[in-house]
């Protein structure tokens, strides 16, 4: 009986399909096998301290651009593909994706490698490729929202769009810290500047490109964890404060950079305001409509 159900089942596949559906690459995969290669590196530098070359770099951009933006251009692409409603055989769904995933890992793994040799002018190279596929997959995003048909949370793509543009500002950002970190003849004015910049990268890192795509995420996804309806206006509300946030962090990052402490801190300030306002109280409101009792079944 199972085997004719079974049966039953790929027989109306393929009538709907002309044949029987295939399997896609489980690009999925690279974040856990980038998240056991983070976990190996943080035991060796906890336990030998320079067993790996740059060992703290190498641990946290393994958790950055390894474990979450792998994870990132993942969930931001199929929530694109929910949200404009493209059909399975879109090339942009499919291969275009793929191309992205192969060509961010493989720069990645150059880039790593890159720095334990300390040679800058790969780094910057490799950096350069990171940037260049997060540019393609939010212009790509881009271009799917000018021309698909949408729903009503379709602009909430824009955070991811705007995302990509701060994970390509730091990389700039990254490039300046290279020269600073590994090249001998690096001029003053950025060995002054490597600390302020350091600071730049790591908040157009976390508080774009991070930052960014969770806030625009939650409002969808928070509620339907919650099993709730989240408010009508909430994503016409969250697109409204997209540049508030897009305009403080990069504030902060630009002022982090100058080396204007006080800037960075009320700008950061403003940018933690935003994400309250804009995504933050909606999504209480409908936490509160529910009621503890349903949080708690």
């Amino acid at each position: 009986m199972a085997a004719q159900t079974t049966e039953q089942r790929l027989t109306k596949e393929r009538a709907n399909t002309g044949r029987p559906r295939s399997r896609r690459p489980r690009t999925d995969r690279l974040t856990t096998v980038w998240m056991l290669l983070a976990l190996a590196a943080a035991a060796t530098a906890i336990a030998t301290r320079d067993a790996l070359p740059q060992t703290w770099w190498t641990t946290i951009h393994l958790v950055t651009l390894g474990v979450l933006t792998n994870a990132i251009l993942q969930w931001t692409w199929y929530f694109a593909r929910g949200l404009l409603r493209l059909p399975p055989n879109d090339r942009r769904a499919g291969r275009d994706a793929l191309i992205r995933s192969l060509a961010f890992n493989a720069s990645l793994v150059a880039l790593i490698v890159s720095m334990w040799i300390g040679t800058p002018a790969l780094v910057i190279a490799f950096a350069a490729a990171l940037g260049t596929v997060v540019a393609w997959h939010g212009l790509a995003i881009l271009l799917a929202a000018k021309h698909a048909l949408g729903g009503r949370h379709a602009p909430l793509l824009r955070f991811y769009v705007a995302a990509s543009a701060m994970f390509v500002i730091g990389c700039t950002i990254a490039g300046f810290l290279t020269v600073a970190l590994l090249d001998p003849n690096a001029p003053a004015w950025l060995l002054d500047a490597r600390d302020g910049l350091t600071l730049a990268h790591s908040i157009t890192m976390v508080g774009g490109w991070l930052g960014l795509t969770i806030a625009g995420t939650l409002v969808t996804l928070g509620p339907t964890v919650l099993r709730t309806r989240m408010e009508a206006d909430a994503s016409a509300t969250a697109v409204r404060g997209l540049p508030w946030l897009a305009a403080a962090v990069t504030g902060a990052g630009t002022t982090a950079a100058l080396g204007w402490m006080p800037a960075t801190g009320a700008l950061l300030a403003a940018y933690a305001l935003g994400l309250g306002v804009w995504i933050g109280l909606p999504l209480a409101r409908v936490m509160i409509a529910k009621g503890p009792r349903e949080h708690a079944a």
